[in-house]
Parts: C-alpha cells; structure tokens; sequence
C-alpha cells in the first residue's frame, strides 16, 4: 500500500508540476501580457476594478484555457489583469477570447470580440445571457469629480461605474432600451413574442433579473 501511495503522490506532484509549467508557457508564448505599475492612480479614490483579485482563469481559445490564476478585471482600461510569478501583468481584448472571475465562488464570465455603438471595437464584456439572443454587460468605469469631497477639494477626483446592457444577434449589438418602439428594432419579427412572454409572466424590463429571463425565454 505504500508503494502506491508513494507513486500517486509522485504522479500527482508530476501532473500538477506539468500543468503549471504548460499554463506558464501558454501565458509567456502565446500572449504575453504587459506589466501594470502597481499603483497608477496614487491620488483616485475608488478602484478601477469590479472587485478583488481572485482565482479566476483567462480562455485564450475554445481550446487552451490558463485556470487557477489570480485575476480581475480592470473597467477602467478594459483590461484583464492577472498575478504570476511575482508581476502583474495586463492582456486586452485583441490577445484573449476571454475570461472568468471568481471561479470559485460566484462565477462571472466575460468575452471580447464585441463592437459596442458609439464605444467602439472588440470590448470586454459580461455574458448574461448566451444563445440565439446573447445579454451582454459593459461594465466600464470612469473618472469623475468627487462629488462628496469637503470644500475646498474640488479638484479630487474618483472612480465611478457604469453599465449598460446589449443584446446580440447575428453579430449585431443593439443596445437595450425598455420602450416599446426599442424592443420592435431589437427583435424584429419575434417582437410579438417578446410582448407575450412580457405579459404572461408580468415581467418589469427595467429590471435586470426580469431582462434576462426574457432573453432566456425567447432562446427557448
């Protein structure tokens, strides 16, 4: 029993070690990312990230996915960030297909490949929703005038976040809008469908929850 339990551990070590060293080259050969200053906002308040670094991975195609790292998604430059190796290290959305934050707990995927209206090309953006109809999030953030700064600090400055929903079809981002007029340019022929689910299951489209179960309804 002990030779046994001496040779899976041995093979276990092997596989792990193995594993790290295969994520460690698909990170440095396939898209080295570039360094982050540690703090590049000394006098912002807030962050611009959507929240802590976490174990997260970073899905370089359908078929290499780096797992395990430590990762966050900073909305300010729309880039994903991640830990190794002693460096923070920075990859936008060209390099990447996408990524997951929190893995391990509360799950958040984003993908890149998306041409927001009036934002521009190729953001990082949250899937909501995926199918025939996909709901997507941009989260973005901005920097804005402390609005709650003591007088005589008008000049400080602080992060703040934004979001807005799209949804995509055919390639086509359109951007979520409630009113009726929005919802018959965003779905076209299955417009009437759309207004039966609203009715049948009493949804308010203004809330998010109700949003998603509606795109979930049509995907159906």
């Amino acid at each position: 029993m002990k030779i046994v339990s001496l040779g899976l551990f041995a093979f276990l070590v092997f596989f792990s070690t193995n594993t790290v060293f295969a994520q460690l080259n698909l990170l440095k050969d396939g898209t080295t990312g570039m360094p982050v200053l540690a703090n590049p906002y000394p006098d912002m308040k807030g962050s611009p990230y959507v929240g802590d670094f976490e174990l997260g991975k970073i899905i370089f195609s359908e078929r290499d996915t780096a797992e395990n790292l430590m990762v966050n998604f900073n909305a300010f430059t729309n880039k994903l960030e991640y830990r190794i190796e002693g460096e923070l290290l920075a990859l936008d959305a060209n390099k990447i297909f996408g990524f997951v934050l929190n893995e391990k707990s509360n799950p958040s995927v984003y993908r890149s490949g998306y041409a927001i209206p009036s934002v521009g090309p190729n953001r990082f953006v949250e899937i909501l929703v995926d199918g025939e109809y996909t709901l997507i999030n941009h989260k973005f953030k901005v920097i804005m005038d402390d609005s709650g700064a003591s007088y005589g600090s008008q000049r400080a400055k602080v992060f703040e976040g934004r979001e807005q929903l799209y949804v995509v079809k055919d390639g086509e981002v359109k951007l979520w809008k409630a009113k009726k007029k929005n919802l018959a340019s965003i779905f076209g022929p299955d417009y009437e469908k759309v207004l039966s689910l609203e009715k049948d299951w009493s949804l308010d489209l203004s809330n998010l929850s109700d949003v998603t179960r509606l795109i979930k309804g049509l995907n159906l």
